[in-house]
């Protein structure tokens, strides 16, 4: 599992660095069109596997001391998760900061801590087939009731302390309008969650995780790119918009064009769109990565070691990546670089600061294996959760 939050990681930092559309023709790069969504829907689905393996996974204990204990560590993890998103969101990464909703994606799954597998998955399917339709037919309905919905009731970047003060606003934002609304995203939760529940030693799992992966994964590819010249034709009779660009836009996802408006959105593969075929598709991508992982990691432990290292601190690699992000790409108030932002650091090119990011996070990857420590803010999480929660039961 490490080592697939690993890969999660290394996709997130080049979608952050490299473009997703092509300056001069708006075309998809391959960034674009191989990370654009489906890392960040890896993420989400290993925090619902972490925390089935953190409540004991298949042979979890449901004793009501147990259970309860569980829910204080989540909780504070939950809490302090939050809050270290707020504050990256004060840096001017130009990211669209998952943390925060990350930390609140692991207060929904409190309620269903003694829920088995089988429960589990009935969640996630009905999360993936009726939460969609909720989002779809709210996004309309407030259209044509709230003055300015939905560019007026969203915040257009990671939610921070400052937020707190409009909190509608906020609280519309992360729920609905936001880059990673809470109506859609604990499907991914409740999958990683019953995945987490199975027994996940076994070769059988794998290669079921796999074989069932690939098929939503091609299958979800398949319906949203037959889908996508019908939708295509009908937004640019209403819109004026260059072929071009919509096409840019409906292979990865800026959130520039209201898609949710059109009822082929359903079977849209457009990533970060929520639509019910773009969430069997990256659920898919995720099982498969995580099955594949599971295959190979036992065999080429030491060979991985870099990779299952760096997804085991993904709190603090996450954040890491984010400061190098504020002082390359950051700028102050008079469109300056930052303080203290190095030269060097500020005339690197895209190809560059990736690898160096990606080197970095394999390298510190590496050193924590060898060392067998926790990255410092998953000691900082992990003693605050321990202390608040009390004695294990």
């Amino acid at each position: 599992m490490d080592a697939a939050r690993g890969l999660a990681l290394l996709g997130m930092m080049a979608v952050h660095v490299l473009p997703t559309t092509d300056e001069l023709t708006d075309d998809p790069t391959w960034a674009g069109m191989l990370f654009t969504g489906r890392p960040a829907a890896l993420f989400a689905l290993l925090a619902g596997v972490g925390i089935a393996l953190l409540t004991g996974g298949p042979e979890a204990d449901r004793s009501n001391a147990r259970v309860a204990w569980d829910r204080k560590v989540i909780a504070v993890r939950a809490g302090l998760i939050v809050v270290l998103g707020m504050g990256a969101a004060m840096l001017d990464s130009g990211v669209a900061i998952i943390l925060v909703h990350y930390g609140l994606l692991f207060l929904l799954a409190l309620p269903f801590l003694r829920l088995g597998a089988r429960a589990l998955f009935a969640v996630a399917t009905g999360w993936v087939l009726f939460a969609p339709v909720a989002f779809w037919w709210l996004q309309n309905a407030l259209r044509e009731r709230l003055e300015g919905f939905p560019h007026e009731w969203r915040l257009w970047h990671s939610p921070s302390f400052g937020d707190l003060a409009v909190s509608p606003v906020l609280g519309m934002d992360l729920a609905l309008t936001g880059y990673y609304p809470l109506l859609i995203w604990p499907a991914y939760l409740f999958a990683g969650l019953a995945i987490g529940r199975l027994r996940l030693d076994r070769s059988s799992t794998a290669l079921n995780l796999v074989g069932l992966g690939a098929i939503l994964a091609g299958a979800g590819y398949l319906v949203g790119r037959l889908m996508m010249p019908g939708v295509a034709s009908r937004i640019l009779e209403n819109l004026p918009l260059q072929e071009r660009y919509l096409r840019g836009e409906l292979l990865t996802g800026t959130h520039q064009v209201p898609l949710v408006t059109d009822p082929g959105w359903f079977g849209l593969v457009t990533p970060h769109e929520g639509s019910t075929v773009d969430l069997v598709h990256t659920i898919g991508c995720a099982m498969l990565v995580l099955g594949v992982c599971l295959l190979v990691t036992e065999r080429l432990r030491w060979v991985l070691a870099p990779l299952i290292g760096a997804g085991a601190m993904p709190l603090s690699l996450y954040v890491g990546h984010l400061i190098v992000l504020h002082l390359w790409r950051g700028t102050d108030d008079d469109g300056g670089p930052v303080l203290g932002a190095p030269d060097l650091l500020r005339d690197c090119g895209e190809a560059t600061i990736l690898t160096g990011m990606l080197l970095g996070a394999l390298g510190l990857g590496l050193v924590k294996v060898l060392l067998r420590r926790r990255g410092p803010l998953e000691a900082l999480t992990h003693r605050a959760s321990a202390s608040m929660a009390g004695p294990r039961p």
